[in-house]
C-alpha cells in the first residue's frame, strides 16, 4: 500500500503552560526504528489534556504539546524494525505509554 504522507499537519497546540491553544501548522514526524506512524481518525479530548494545559498536575507537561489523545487511525509508515504490524493496519494509541508507578503521585492513588 503506498501513502502519500504530508509533509505538514494541522494540529491544536499548546506552546507553554496556561498559554492559548493555538491551531497551526506543524511537521508531521517521521517514525523512529521501532514506531509507526498513525494517520490520526479520531481522537479523544478529556480533563487530562486541560491538566496538561494548566499545568496543575505534579508532573512537567513536555511542550510544544498536540491536545487529543486516546487516537485511532491506519498505520502509514513503520520504521525497520517494526515486524509485527503493517501499513493499512489499524491502530489505537494509549495516552500513557508506560510508568513506572514509583513516584508519590501514583504512590498516593
Amino acid at each position: 500500500m503506498s501513502q502519500n504522507i504530508p509533509e505538514k499537519q494541522w494540529a491544536q497546540v499548546i506552546e507553554k503552560t496556561g498559554g492559548p491553544v493555538e491551531y497551526k501548522e506543524i511537521p508531521v514526524q517521521k517514525p523512529g526504528p521501532d514506531e509507526v506512524l498513525v494517520n490520526i481518525k479520531f481522537s479523544g479530548v478529556c480533563h487530562t489534556d486541560l491538566h496538561a494545559v494548566n499545568g496543575d498536575w505534579p508532573l512537567p507537561t513536555k511542550l510544544p504539546l498536540v491536545g487529543g489523545h486516546e487516537g485511532a487511525g491506519i498505520v502509514v509508515a513503520k520504521g525497520d524494525l517494526v515486524q509485527d504490524i503493517e501499513i493499512g493496519d489499524h491502530a489505537g494509541v494509549k495516552w500513557i505509554n508506560g510508568s513506572c508507578l514509583a513516584c508519590d503521585f501514583c504512590q498516593q492513588s
